[in-house]
C-alpha cells in the first residue's frame, strides 16, 4: 500500500510539473503579438466598447476565424476591468496550454500502461515550438487544441455528451476543427451502429446544434453567415505548389524553441 501511495504521488507531483512547465513556457516569454491576432481583439474590443460584434462600427463582415476566443477576451475585459487584451490572451492561452498538457497526460494513461509514455507526449506539448509562439503570439491556437483534446479525451472514455458539448466549443473557436470532430463523430456513429443505439447520438448531436444555434442564428442574421469570410481570403492567398508546401512542412518542423 505505501508503495502504491508513493507511485501516485509521484505521478501527481508529475503532472504538476508538466502543468507548471507549460505555464511558464508560455508566461516567461512576455507577449510578442502577431498581426491577425490584433483582429481578434479588436471585435472584442468593440464589444466591451458597446460598438457591437464588428471591427468597423457600422461594417457587418466577420474576419476573424474564432468567435469563440473573442467572446471569452471580452468576458474577461468585463470582469476584470481591463482592456489590456494581449495580456488577457496571453493569460487564456497560458491556461490553455496546461490544460492541453493535462489532458494528453490523461490520454496517454488511458491508452498505456505506463506514466512515461503519458508524461512524454505532454512534454513535448508543453514547449512545442509552434503551440508556444501561437500563444504569446495572441492567436487561439492553445484554446482550440485543448477544446479538441478534450473531445478526444471525452469520446475515448464514453463520455458522448460531454463529446458533444466540447465540439460545438471547438467549432466557435475554429472551423477548421470539423475535420477531427468528423472523424469522432463518425466512430460514434459506427460503434452506435453496431449496438443499434442510433437515437442516443442524435441526442448528443442536438445538444452540439442546441449550443451552436445561438451563432449560427446571430452570425447569419449580423454578418450574412456564422462562417468568417477570411475563410474565402485564406483560400486564394495561401496557395502553395506541392514542393513549397514540403519545404514549409520541413520549416515547421526545424523550427527551434
Amino acid at each position: 500500500m505505501k508503495i502504491g501511495t508513493h507511485g501516485t504521488l509521484t505521478q501527481r507531483l508529475l503532472v504538476v510539473g508538466l502543468l507548471a512547465l507549460a505555464l511558464l513556457a508560455r508566461l516567461v516569454p512576455g507577449e510578442r503579438m502577431v498581426d491577425d491576432a490584433y483582429i481578434t481583439f479588436r471585435y472584442a474590443r468593440n464589444l466591451v466598447e458597446g460598438r457591437g460584434f464588428v471591427y468597423n462600427p457600422g461594417e457587418r463582415v466577420l474576419g476573424t476565424t474564432t468567435p469563440l476566443y473573442t467572446l471569452v477576451l471580452a468576458g474577461l475585459a468585463l470582469v476584470t476591468g481591463s482592456s489590456d487584451f494581449p495580456a488577457l490572451a496571453l493569460l487564456v492561452n497560458a491556461l490553455a496550454g496546461a490544460a492541453s498538457v493535462g489532458l494528453l497526460y490523461a490520454l496517454g494513461r488511458h491508452f498505456a500502461d505506463h506514466w512515461a509514455p503519458a508524461a512524454a507526449a505532454a512534454l513535448l506539448w508543453a514547449v512545442a515550438p509552434h503551440s508556444v509562439t501561437f500563444a504569446i503570439g495572441g492567436m487561439e491556437t492553445d484554446l482550440t487544441v485543448a477544446l479538441l483534446l478534450a473531445c478526444s479525451y471525452a469520446h475515448v472514455t464514453d463520455r458522448p455528451r460531454a463529446m458533444a458539448v466540447c465540439s460545438a466549443l471547438a467549432l466557435l473557436a475554429r472551423p477548421d476543427t470539423v475535420i477531427l470532430l468528423g472523424l469522432l463523430w463518425l466512430d460514434l456513429v459506427l460503434a452506435r451502429l453496431r449496438k443499434r443505439q442510433l437515437v442516443g447520438v442524435f441526442r448528443e448531436g442536438l445538444i452540439t446544434l442546441t449550443l451552436l444555434a445561438p451563432w449560427l442564428i446571430f452570425g447569419t442574421l449580423h454578418f450574412g453567415s456564422p462562417l468568417t469570410a477570411s475563410i474565402a481570403a485564406k483560400s486564394v492567398t495561401y496557395q502553395l505548389l506541392p514542393m513549397e508546401g514540403a519545404v514549409r512542412l520541413l520549416q515547421h518542423y526545424a523550427t527551434p524553441f
